[in-house]
């Protein structure tokens, strides 16, 4: 009995055994199949990885901003988001690997965009060419003829011509417009030890006149050399640097602020209420005097769009007011350096003049005191647009536009989105539309109480879409 108790307790110790042992093999398949579904899940499902290419594709795309991008750069912004669609519509039809494809190859487009945009951030471009204006690149021995939204780098060279001008955006965000005659190399497009932007370029013969971006920081540095003098000018500067051929350095300060050297001394020229200029040269600095200021525009404002029904027999009112003489010199035209006016220059007597039959069109004007050139300058170009409004549209269609507005005590934030090539404009003051339909804008009150803003999308077809809303100031 005893040794037949004993197998039977040897049969049931193997049969644990057995047990545990089937139990683990379970364990370790159930945990094989798991993991392998797993890794199929999250990393072989053509679903999953098109979800993961597509949402990567969309934040390649986010981190370029957009509104900023130009040239090649904002091109291929505007082709990527195109490209992101279609991945999106292929996954919506359940096409997965196709639409994985389609974000994949996006990607790596992406990647090299992303090396053109790190690039373009030390690259300045030649925005508008009027006349004959020449570029000689630093790998090129001989000039060329100068295009619109040509690519300028470190040791290029800018050169016009007898009534030529040209105007070239720097990666700080300034702008820079060359006179007739005038030769300028770019220097440097780097960055300050600070991590800040520098910008240099050197005046070897002519004139050019700069304005600075408010953006501009003590970390940024921005400089025009012209002979033995070095103009470095603040944020929010509008700055006239101009070299003659004996070597005199005339540097005229509109608006702002400007540091100028010359003969190792260092004086900060503020602007004042007038404009203050000083002539610097080898032997250091020979003079300063106050300059005539112009008027202030009233109307058209910079960026005002006039609608009106009849443009060829509806007269434009211009109007401006205060400046140092009872005369102004007028100037209008369909270019914005101003190589061909419209009514000629005119001397006008008071603070108002009318023009007729300006058909619809963008058109740029300015106006100085009466005075010596030397002394009296122009006021800051204003950019408006003239568009007839239509009795019937001609192609009929419903414009998009949806606006996001944030109160902000003494403005507004607006946010907002229309359809691809259509104009936008708040409270008549047209603002700037990304490629994607995109706009922004801080509309600040200048009074308390009630104030109305209106937003407008319109087209040239004469198809619009408002959006309206008032809101309370409550900051004056």
């Amino acid at each position: 009995m005893a040794a037949a108790r004993r197998r039977d307790m040897d049969w049931v110790v193997i049969k644990y055994k057995d047990v545990i042992t089937i139990v683990a093999l379970v364990i370790l398949i159930v945990g094989g199949l798991g993991g392998g579904y797993f890794y199929w899940r999250h990393s072989t499902n053509p679903q999953v990885k098109a979800e993961r290419a597509i949402a990567r594709a969309a934040r390649m795309i986010d981190s370029f901003g957009g509104s900023d991008a130009q040239g090649s750069v904002a091109q291929g912004i505007a082709q990527a988001r195109a490209t992101l669609e279609q991945a999106k519509s292929l996954y919506a039809a359940q096409k997965y690997p196709q639409a994985y494809a389609t974000a994949n190859d996006l990607i790596d487009s992406l990647k090299d965009l992303e090396s053109q945009g790190s690039s373009a951030g030390k690259l300045a471009t030649l925005v508008s060419v009027e006349g004959s204006v020449e570029v000689k690149k630093s790998s090129q021995h001989l000039f060329s003829s100068a295009r619109e939204n040509d690519i300028l780098g470190d040791g290029d060279i800018v050169k016009t011509s007898k009534s030529s001008y040209a105007r070239v955006k720097y990666p700080n965000g300034q702008f820079q417009t060359i006179a007739p005659d005038s030769l300028v190399v770019i220097q440097a497009l780097s960055t300050t030890p600070m991590g800040g932007s520098r910008v240099e370029v050197a005046l070897k013969q002519g004139r050019v006149e700069t304005t600075t971006p408010e953006t501009l920081t003590a970390k940024d540095e921005s400089v025009i050399a012209a002979g033995d003098t070095k103009v470095r000018p603040s944020a929010s500067t509008r700055v006239s640097v101009g070299q003659d051929e004996g070597g005199t350095t005339t540097t005229s300060v509109f608006e702002g602020a400007s540091q100028i050297e010359a003969d190792g001394r260092t004086q900060l020229v503020n602007a004042g209420t007038t404009g203050v200029s000083v002539i610097t040269s080898s032997q250091g600095f020979l003079s300063s005097s106050n300059l005539i200021a112009p008027p202030t525009i009233t109307s058209p404002r910079d960026q005002q769009v006039l609608r009106v029904d009849n443009p060829a027999k509806t007269p434009i009112s211009f109007e401006w007011s205060g400046g140092a003489s009872s005369s102004v010199i007028f100037q209008l035209s369909a270019k914005p350096l101003f190589s061909a006016l419209i009514t000629g220059e005119q001397n006008i007597s008071g603070n108002r003049m009318n023009v007729d039959g300006l058909p619809a069109g963008t058109y740029y004007w300015r106006i100085r005191s009466q005075g010596p050139m030397d002394k009296a300058y122009w006021s800051p170009t204003n950019r408006f647009r003239i568009l007839q409004v239509y009795q019937k549209a001609r192609v009929i269609r419903t414009l998009k536009l949806d606006v996001e507005a944030t109160p902000i005590g003494d403005g507004v934030i607006l946010q907002g989105k229309t359809d691809p090539g259509v104009s936008v404009s708040v409270n008549d003051i047209e603002v700037p539309v990304s490629a994607d339909g995109t706009f922004s804008k801080i509309e600040l009150f200048s009074d308390k109480g009630s104030q109305p803003v209106q937003v407008r999308a319109f087209d040239d077809e004469g198809n619009e879409t408002i959006w309206r809303k008032v809101f309370q100031s409550a900051s004056y």
